[in-house]
């Protein structure tokens, strides 16, 4: 059965497994700043925590597709 997505893997897939940890580690990030209910104006953040669950989340997307040649050899 092809796929009629057709993608494929741009890097090794050791590779893919860092993508997959640092969008796991800006998704945790993004929630423990998101929970966070003081606003000091001194002390304000770069990003927003949505940005960085958004751009974690992609980052675990592109990982997995990373990691699609490794489920070949399986």
């Amino acid at each position: 059965m092809k796929s009629k997505f057709q993608m494929d893997a741009f890097l090794p897939w050791e590779v893919g497994l860092i993508i997959i940890l640092i969008g796991l580690f800006l998704i945790l990030a993004g929630n423990r700043q998101s929970k966070k209910q003081e606003n000091d104006l001194n002390n304000l953040s770069w990003t927003k925590p949505t940005t960085k669950i958004i751009f974690g989340g992609s980052f675990v997307i592109i990982g997995l597709v990373q990691l699609l040649p490794l489920l070949k050899l399986l």
